[in-house]
């Protein structure tokens, strides 16, 4: 998140669980979850105020990109995922998870 998000939440809720939405998420897709499942966590997770979500198959060895007022993107083995707007100059090289 943020820091001015942070910045927001009181001190007593930063030593416990925070019921603060994130800006960014990833779920890595393990062989027991179930697609169709995590890809609607995945739009709960935008439709509640995320702003960049990544879900990462690497069995299918594809990425769904998850914007708030886009269509998800699908990229089929992408070397690299930038963290766009919502964390700049973030890059996460994927290339090894296939």
């Amino acid at each position: 998140m943020t820091k001015e998000k942070w910045e927001q939440v009181s001190p007593s809720e930063r030593r416990k669980f925070s019921r603060v939405v994130p800006d960014f998420v990833i779920e890595l897709l393990s062989p027991t979850d179930n697609l169709q499942d995590t890809q609607a966590k995945m739009k709960e997770y935008i439709a509640n105020g995320v702003r960049l979500a990544w879900l990462i198959d690497p069995m299918g060895r594809r990425v769904y990109v998850y914007r708030a007022g886009a269509d998800v993107e699908v990229l089929d083995e992408p070397v690299s995922l930038s963290g766009e707007d919502v964390l700049p100059r973030f890059e996460l090289r994927v290339d090894a998870i296939w």
